[in-house]
């Protein structure tokens, strides 16, 4: 009994154990997600939780750890069922991973070092290309499955796995030894012995075609990286995947000098940086069973930040100055300033800083702690001037690179003065050494006619302010309005005529009608006060079909026209039919108050096949029900509806159903009975459920009008039923039980009322 309670609470602690030594390097090829409670389960994933891990990054280092991929899919569905496990990564944690790509939260934190990004990106993962040839050079071992045929004029077949002796038995030519030879010697020696038994694979009649078919698993050990550990992989594995695998270097470790250690012995250092800088994949080598990747910590790491097209975190080695290192950050930015790079250092006791320009720093040897900053260039120009306002080309101009310009230099650059420009005075802006700005006025003038002191020299950065005459601004101006193809502000010139005005505005529109009004400010040059009129205008009959008479209404500067509309101008506004008429379609509203029967009696009335009960009127979405025999007994009466355009008539046809819905045991329709009532029709649906309220059914007619039970005197009357309804059975509402803290607030009320009585009647 003792001994079934052991391998018992074993069997629990090992399940439990799984869950905290997921991520640490155990072997995981035993492990069964069927064998797992919802407790073990929870436990996993808050280890996972705990990592900052999701499912999916999780996913290859179980397999790496021996788990079958068939056991990792059954455990993933049972995860993700559990609320503990992320499943994807928080924004917080993007945030907070600086230039990091999308991948493992695990290495965000040290993402920002040059060469994580081979490690943190789903789309890097270096995994061994299965399907490929066999390369020559592969050496066998144990655990490799081999497919070999023969074919030709003699055929065999098979499929033979290496023992741990390093031996295939093959049928009928018995066990060869192919351990540790490469695959090219392994075939040829299959060839051999397999041709001492057939024999025309000597003679070329037959062929022999060898594969392996399924790589056998090599045991990796790796330290110093994010999850160390023993990591089981295909033999076709790489170097680079190993170390995918394991979440590449440590916070600490180094990405430059990365030691592959086989049989005791360091055989190659690789360095990262010669793959991400040259795409050099030489160091990307095959790896063989007991390998051990150690990943030491770094010797030195530098920050470059600023102006740089890759900042970041880089690690130097002996012999590198900061020129490499700016080349593995892919150089500087069009905006740096390269002429101060600023170098914070730290010494044994504090900091200090140093300058660098283009010349040095090629030279200068970077220290580990570095922090280089390369700021950007300044926004200002060193020859630029400037010239704005009543110029035909205002804009930047360049000072030349040998001797002077002028303003009249700089005018004439600008294609000179436009016509209406101020010549009697200009300014120019000028920035002085504090970096203050002031302001000269000058002669325009005397400055194009070569005046020394109008025409002043030019410095960097001046800007020449060349003024419009506002006076001739201001009356430059003419509007049209109304009916014309484009009204609008247009340009006036002396002797402009109102035919020249229609003219730009593209002529009368088919709505103008012969009067066009022009507005136009009074000009008295002697002020009387009984006279209050500003304004004046001037009334012109101007035919649309010959506007060539206006041209003898001369404009002047500030006129407004107005070009009126025809009066009895009216679009066509349309109400559509639809439905049983024996004409359906658009039809034009004629005259106001055109009513519901006048359209329909316009589309030849109603059909045969017509709910007269069933009309209505579709406004804005909304359904207007009409009562059909009311209207016709009075055509005058309001539910004869006026129509508005866009009003949509309905005729349906007749329908002989009726639908039942709501709390009822079955939602269905019913052929109509004449007579029958709603409970009838409730009746033939089953009934209502347990929550239906039938004291509040309510009945929707087919022209839209709903209406409701009522009681008179205790007895319950329904709504009458007609072809085409929906009867509605709405659900009691809830009824909320007292609880226990209402009912004592109550009793106490009830006690103090009794009180309250007893003092009073005592």
């Amino acid at each position: 009994m003792k001994r079934i309670l052991f391998v018992c609470l074993l069997g629990v602690f090992s399940t439990f154990s799984f869950g905290q030594e997921f991520l640490k390097g155990s072997d995981l090829s035993q492990v069964r997600a069927a064998q797992f409670s919802e407790a073990e389960i929870a436990q996993i994933g808050k280890e996972l939780k705990a990592n900052q891990m999701t499912i999916e990054q999780a996913e290859p280092l179980a397999l790496a750890k021996g788990m079958s991929a068939s056991e990792f899919t059954q455990l993933k569905v049972r995860l993700q069922s559990n609320t503990v496990v992320p499943t994807e990564v928080k924004e917080e944690q993007k945030k907070g991973a600086g230039t990091t790509q999308e991948g493992s939260v695990l290495a965000a934190k040290n993402a920002v070092v040059f060469g994580s990004e081979l490690f943190t990106s789903k789309s890097l993962s270096f995994e061994p290309n299965q399907n490929m040839p066999t390369p020559p050079n592969y050496i066998l071992g144990p655990g490799d499955q081999l497919d070999i045929n023969v074919y030709g004029v003699q055929q065999f077949g098979c499929s033979a796995t290496l023992s741990k002796n390093g031996t295939v038995n093959i049928p009928n030519v018995g066990e060869v030894f192919l351990s540790g030879l490469a695959f090219e010697a392994a075939k040829n020696k299959l060839q051999k012995q397999i041709g001492r038994i057939y024999s025309t694979l000597a003679s070329n009649g037959s062929k022999l075609s060898v594969s392996v078919s399924n790589y056998r698993t090599i045991l990796v050990t790796i330290i110093g990286a994010q999850q160390p550990g023993n990591y089981r992989l295909s033999a076709m594995s790489s170097i680079y995947n190993a170390l995918h695998v394991a979440g590449g270097p440590s916070d600490i470790g180094s990405y430059r000098k990365i030691e592959l250690i086989r049989n005791n012995k360091v055989i190659r250092t690789i360095d990262l940086y010669r793959f991400l800088t040259k795409g050099d994949q030489s160091d990307n080598v095959s790896l063989t069973d007991n390998d051990v990747i150690r990943i030491p910590s770094y010797d030195a790491r530098i920050t470059l930040e600023g102006e740089i097209k890759r900042p970041g975190i880089f690690e130097v080695i002996n012999g590198e100055n900061l020129q490499n290192v700016i080349n593995y950050a892919s150089g500087f930015t069009e905006n740096a300033y390269k002429n101060r790079i600023l170098v914070k250092q730290k010494t044994s006791t504090e900091l200090k800083v140093t300058d660098l320009n283009e010349t040095t720093f090629g030279a200068y040897v970077p220290k580990s702690g570095d922090l280089i900053s390369v700021d950007k260039i300044l926004d200002r120009y060193e020859n630029r001037v400037q010239i704005k306002g009543a110029v035909y080309r205002p804009g930047e101009y360049s000072l030349p690179l040998s001797g002077t310009m002028t303003i009249k230099d700089l005018v004439i650059k600008a294609d000179g003065v436009a016509e209406n420009v101020f010549l009697s005075k200009a300014s120019l802006v000028r920035q002085k050494e504090d970096l203050t700005k002031e302001y000269i006025s000058f002669n325009l003038q005397a400055a194009l006619n070569g005046d020394a002191a109008a025409n002043m020299t030019l410095q960097k950065e001046d800007i020449v302010m060349v003024f419009f005459n506002q006076e001739l601004l201001d009356s430059y101006k003419i509007s049209i309005d109304g009916e014309v193809r484009k009204p609008g502000t247009y340009g006036y010139v002396a002797g402009m005529t109102l035919y020249d005005l229609l003219l730009e505005s593209e002529y009368f529109t088919d709505k103008a009608a012969s009067t066009v009004t022009v507005f136009r400010n009074k000009k008295d040059t002697t002020y009387n006060p009984k006279d209050q009129e500003k304004i004046v205008s001037f009334n012109l009959t101007i035919d649309p079909k010959n506007p060539e008479a206006a041209a003898a209404f001369v404009m002047e500067a500030q006129d407004q026209v107005e070009v009126r509309r025809i009066v009895t101008f009216e679009t066509p506004q349309m109400v559509t039919l639809s439905g049983e008429v024996l004409y359906p379609g658009g039809y034009a509203i004629v005259k106001k108050e055109e009513r519901v029967l006048d359209f329909i009696n316009r589309a030849g009335g109603l059909s045969d096949e017509a709910d007269k009960e069933a009309i209505r009127v579709v406004r804005n979405g909304l359904n207007i029900p009409i009562d059909w025999k009311a209207i016709n007994r009075n055509p005058n009466r309001t539910r004869n509806l006026v129509l508005q355009p866009g009003d949509a008539i309905q005729i349906p046809n007749k329908s002989y159903t009726v639908t039942i819905s709501g709390s009822v045991m079955f939602t269905t329709e019913v052929p109509y009975k004449k007579g029958k009532g709603v409970k009838y029709y409730i009746n033939n649906s089953g009934g209502t459920t347990e929550r239906g309220w039938l004291k509040k059914v309510y009945v929707v007619h087919a022209n839209g009008s709903a209406s409701t039970s009522g009681s008179f005197f205790g007895i319950r009357n329904y709504p009458r039923v007609l072809p085409g309804s929906k009867i509605i059975v709405p659900m009691k509402p809830e009824k909320q039980k007292t609880s226990t803290g209402e009912i004592v607030g109550i009793s106490s009320v009830l006690a103090s009322l009794a009180g309250i009585l007893l003092a009073v009647f005592k």
